[in-house]
């Protein structure tokens, strides 16, 4: 059994295989790698914290009960997606989707604090929350998982075609979204330094 510091220098692919082989310590650092990146991942689909890390314990209960089906030829993380993904439509339809207003988002930023490209990246994905589940998911694969149209495609379920095109409108709207709240911020503005100014 490899140490854990030899571990966290071999490719999530060949983990996988050693997961397959009966390895508990590279399933564990596979637990550690994508643990966070699935909860950011369901949070748009699933409405309670709880939920989420029910999910993802599921999510990776499947995938080591079928790591056998596994090809390491392909992305490990394409696998695990789809496995995940997969779980959550069955979570939805299991469970009444609540309003959308119970769903938790980030509090809006200030463009003003918008200073470096982190703080602009939080702005984005913040309005990005507020598109349809679908455009929001193939925003998050391309852009945060940095998943190739056709991988997009197997977690989506989709053809390639049916990705671009989902890709095109999610980024046309996210556009229309970020201009109107940048349009609303000035507006709000100009009117707070009207106020101030108003006994002139």
């Amino acid at each position: 059994m490899e140490k854990v510091s030899q571990t966290r220098q071999v490719t999530d692919e060949e983990l996988a295989v050693e997961v397959a082989s009966g390895s508990r310590l590279a399933f564990e650092e596979l637990v550690c790698r994508y643990s966070p990146r699935l909860f950011h991942f369901l949070r748009r689909r699933v409405h309670t914290d709880q939920d989420i890390e029910d999910l993802i314990q599921e999510t990776f209960l499947k995938a080591f009960r079928n790591i056998d089906r596994y090809d390491p030829e392909y992305r490990f993380s394409t696998w695990l997606y789809t496995v995940a993904l997969r779980l959550a439509i069955s979570h939805h339809r299991a469970n009444r989707p609540k309003d959308l207003s119970s769903i938790p988002s980030h509090n809006p930023i200030d463009p003003e604090e918008i200073v470096t490209r982190k703080d602009r990246s939080q702005k984005i994905w913040a309005v990005a929350k507020s598109l349809h589940r679908k455009q929001y998911e193939v925003l998050w694969l391309r852009y945060m998982e940095d998943m190739a149209v056709k991988e997009i495609a197997l977690v989506m379920n989709k053809t390639n075609v049916q990705v671009r095109v989902l890709l095109h409108r999610a980024r046309l709207n996210l556009g229309k979204k970020l201009n109107a709240s940048m349009r609303s911020t000035e507006i709000r503005r100009s009117g707070s330094v009207k106020h101030k100014y108003s006994f002139l």
